[in-house]
């Protein structure tokens, strides 16, 4: 098998020990060491996947953050290459919607002896000829604007770091809105927040959308409008306690496979969790079954 795997250097902080780590773990299997190739700041994994898909490699693994997952797939999409994902970020939202392990031997294991499954990609259009892939969720409002926390309080604490700068992110003005379903007329909607999702779970694996189904051919429309103050805290509660929303107050899934969502004025949006140039909504597009990845048999 030719393997190879695509490294962030940025969230391993010894190379070295890391990659003597995995290649000990893939050995044990009775395989070859994988190819490393690292990210940069430049190319951060979608050229790396391109060109090994060019090269005929068999498998390709990543590992780094959910930025890196997105990047490398982006590179994978409608090739048929299976992508192994090793742990190596905050949220790994991909892997655990996948029940894929968050420990380096259980998901190498996965990566190598697994079975391939295809799942859906959203294609992201936001504006002036950008077009990004997204695997878990794209968003906007008070869902991008708490994913802009300081990286140092994110390493000491976590997500908890994401609810503290939800809770601040609260006394900004609710979002309007239009949102349009496959060409349908346009809507209106007024919400905190307006997510796109791929899949159920999604920041601190919460199940904020378990009507999503990562291969069903569909994206997923939340908005929440938890506008008075009671609604808001019952919502909150009941995502602290790592509960579904289904009856929470103020909330609205609309199901189809384009959506396209168009905000009164610029506000922040994200993808996968990482922030992205603040704007007027996106368009999105569902890929049915686009990407293969090695999933525990």
């Amino acid at each position: 098998m030719r393997a190879a795997v695509v490294v962030n250097p940025t969230k391993l902080p010894d190379l070295a020990a890391a990659r003597s780590r995995l290649d000990l773990a893939v050995q044990q299997l009775g395989f070859e060491p994988p190819t490393w190739i690292p990210t940069t700041l430049e190319e951060q994994g979608t050229t790396q996947a391109r060109g090994l898909v060019h090269s005929g490699v068999d498998l390709v693994l990543v590992w780094g953050g959910d930025g890196t997952v997105n990047a490398v797939a982006d590179g994978l999409v409608g090739s048929n290459v299976p992508l192994g994902l090793l742990p190596g970020g905050t949220g790994n939202l991909l892997a655990r919607n996948l029940d894929i392990p968050l420990y380096l031997s259980g998901a190498v294991r996965t990566a190598y002896l697994g079975r391939d499954r295809a799942i859906d990609t959203l294609a992201v259009s936001l504006g002036h000829g950008v077009l990004r892939t997204s695997l878990v969720m794209a968003g906007t409002g008070w869902d991008a604007a708490m994913m802009d926390v300081n990286e140092t309080l994110k390493a000491r604490i976590g997500w908890a770091a994401y609810a503290l700068e939800g809770a601040k992110q609260f006394r900004e003005h609710p979002l309007r809105m239009r949102i349009s379903v496959d060409g349908s007329p346009p809507t209106r909607y007024y919400g905190r927040t307006c997510l796109v999702a791929n899949v159920g779970t999604l920041v601190a694996g919460l199940q904020l959308v378990p009507e999503a189904k990562v291969d069903d051919g569909l994206l997923d429309v939340l908005v929440l409008d938890p506008t008075r103050p009671t609604a808001w805290v019952r919502t909150s509660w009941t995502l602290a306690r790592g509960k579904s929303p289904a009856n929470a107050p103020g909330r609205t899934l609309l199901q189809g496979r384009e959506v396209v969502v168009t905000t009164h004025s610029p506000r922040p949006r994200q993808i996968d969790g990482d922030l992205v140039e603040a704007g007027h909504g996106f368009r999105v597009k569902v890929r049915p079954r686009s990407l293969v990845v090695r999933v525990p048999q």
